[in-house]
């Protein structure tokens, strides 16, 4: 049954897609503040809102085939209608990264592995591409963050609410692999924090902040790290975008709430220490014997040091070839079981692209970041450009450090599409100074 749901939700994508991107009709969509006014929308623009209410749709084991299909919509609208490498240093910088990438898949002995991960970067380009070519105005801008916000509620009451459902049982196998897997979700939802404080600030209404609370208590309760580390970084980088340097006191104080989340919230605590600590004081009284070896990383540590060793030494500078990391852990011949992917999205770019790849890839991603903080602090701009670049820049902070210890790449449908999508709204919307 959940294979029928997700080639169903495949096939609805799908066909919707390719209406929008190869028709070209205007349709009528209904406004964000009420369904009863409705505004006119050309097909790019619906598809855009395609993307923003399906981007949380994995479709099971058709994942693959989904990412082909929005490839090829995206560049069927770029083949229309064309695009422009102006407006932002980030196309050109992340065009010489793909142009790197396109040389290591040539080098790489694993082509087809090294295809699928150049599809996964390539996909983002492809986005802020088309997305920054688009008409945007204020009230298409609006019903773009009520249809983002929609879609990251559904995802994570699907991945929330089985867990106390009487039925979850039943629930979760059915519709649990029709929407990205709990890790891919709780990797984008630095986004979905950033896109509710938004629309609260628009609208100044508190039930858009509801889904705050249930953002931030998902990892808690599942005790995941790498959770709290995207949400302490995008509330590091929201502070510093709002107030910079004043900010200081704010800084501080996410650390400290992440500090006490270990120490005091049980399931987080124990699976750092490995059960080692049966309290808080336990853990304060034995900094001094707390090294790396006592943290827990679920054999994250030692599945890095066997990559680096592997593909890495003796091809520092340019890797060992695009898609020799997952084509190896695919393979299962390695030494740690079933695990199919590395977890650190650095280390497989390290391993697969070298140092350049690696520098190339930072550049892109601090290009982005620097980029949406000039637009947001730009008080010339309009309000929605620079809600969109907050929204951008501060999510792209949470969700890169998520890379740390997971692969954010692999989810690039769900993680690395909004955050480009309102990069490309930004630069859009730049262009409408403030009236």
């Amino acid at each position: 049954m959940a294979t029928i749901l997700s080639l169903l939700a495949l096939l609805v994508i799908g066909v919707l897609g390719f209406k929008y991107a190869y028709l070209g009709k205007a349709y009528l969509v209904s406004s964000a503040l009420s369904k009863r006014v409705k505004f006119r929308v050309n097909s790019r623009q619906r598809l855009m809102l395609l993307l923003l209410a399906s981007g949380i749709v994995q479709a099971g084991g058709f994942s693959a085939i989904l990412l082909l299909l929005w490839i090829a919509f995206l560049i069927r609208l770029i083949i229309k209608y064309g695009t422009s490498f102006s407006g932002s240093p980030l196309f050109r910088l992340y065009a010489i990264y793909l142009v790197w990438l396109l040389i290591s898949l040539f080098f790489s002995p694993e082509k087809q592995f090294g295809l699928r991960v150049f599809l996964k970067y390539l996909f983002p380009f492809l986005v802020v591409l088309v997305v920054s070519k688009i008409k945007i105005d204020e009230v298409f801008f609006l019903k773009a963050l009520k249809v983002t916000f929609t879609s990251f509620l559904i995802a994570n009451l699907t991945l929330f609410l089985p867990k106390f459902l009487p039925i979850g049982s039943i629930i979760e196998p059915l519709f649990g692999p029709v929407v990205w897997w709990g890790p891919a979700i709780i990797d984008a939802n630095p986004f979905a924090i950033a896109v509710a404080f938004i629309l609260f600030k628009i609208t100044n209404n508190k039930k858009f902040l509801l889904i705050i609370p249930i953002i931030v208590l998902i990892p808690m309760l599942a005790s995941i790290r790498t959770g709290l580390v995207g949400i302490g970084i995008f509330l590091l980088a929201a502070s510093f975008f709002k107030y910079k340097i004043k900010a200081l006191p704010i800084y501080i104080l996410v650390i400290m709430a992440f500090v006490a989340s270990v120490l005091f919230v049980p399931a987080v605590r124990n699976k750092m220490f490995r059960d080692v600590f049966s309290s808080a004081e336990d853990v304060i009284n034995s900094l001094s014997n707390v090294t790396i070896d006592s943290i827990d990383s679920t054999g994250r540590f030692a599945m890095w040091e066997w990559s680096l060793d592997k593909f890495y030494v003796g091809n520092e500078l340019a890797g060992a070839g695009l898609g020799q990391v997952q084509a190896i852990f695919y393979s299962g011949n390695h030494p740690f079981e079933l695990m199919k992917i590395v977890h650190n999205d650095y280390v497989q770019i390290l391993c697969d692209t070298g140092l350049i790849g690696l520098v190339l890839y930072l550049f892109v991603i601090i290009s982005f970041v620097m980029h949406s903080f000039r637009i947001y602090n730009n008080k010339k701009n309009s309000l929605s450009a620079r809600n969109a670049a907050f929204i951008s820049g501060t999510s792209i902070c949470g969700i890169m450090a998520c890379a740390f210890t997971d692969n954010v790449i692999n989810y690039s449908l769900i993680t690395l599409s909004y955050p480009f999508v309102f990069f490309g709204m930004a630069l859009t919307l730049n262009k409408i100074k403030k009236n």
